[in-house]
C-alpha cells in the first residue's frame, strides 16, 4: 500500500477514522452524508486524498465536530517539502525592493 501524501494527511485521516468509528458509522455512510464518493472519502481517511476546505467542513459537520478540531496541531512542517516557502512579509519586502530599483 502506498504511503500517505504527507504526515499532515496521515494525521487528518486518522482523526477522521477515529471519529467515524466513535460515531459507529461506515465510510460509505459518512461519504453519503457529506456528499462524497465513498472511494474518495476512503482515500482521505487513508491519507492519500487532499480534501478541499468545503469537504473538511462537511465532514466535520457529519461527524459532529468543530472543523478546527480536525486540523489542530497540524503544521507546515508536516506538509510535503516545497522548493521554497515564503511568508507574506518576504513577498512584501521583495515587492518594495523591486519598486525601489525601478525608481532608482
Amino acid at each position: 500500500m502506498p504511503e500517505p501524501k504527507s504526515e499532515a494527511s496521515k494525521v487528518l485521516g486518522l482523526r477522521l477514522r477515529e471519529q467515524r468509528l466513535t460515531a459507529a458509522m461506515s465510510q460509505e455512510q459518512v461519504a453519503h452524508l457529506a456528499g462524497l464518493n465513498s472511494s474518495n472519502y476512503a482515500r482521505i481517511e487513508r491519507g492519500h486524498g487532499n480534501p478541499t476546505f468545503y469537504t473538511l467542513i462537511r465532514l466535520a459537520e457529519v461527524l459532529g465536530l468543530e472543523p478546527q478540531s480536525l486540523l489542530v496541531d497540524i503544521t507546515s512542517k508536516q506538509l510535503p517539502p516545497t522548493r521554497d516557502t515564503y511568508t507574506a512579509m518576504d513577498y512584501r519586502r521583495e515587492q518594495e525592493d523591486r519598486a525601489r530599483r525601478r525608481r532608482a
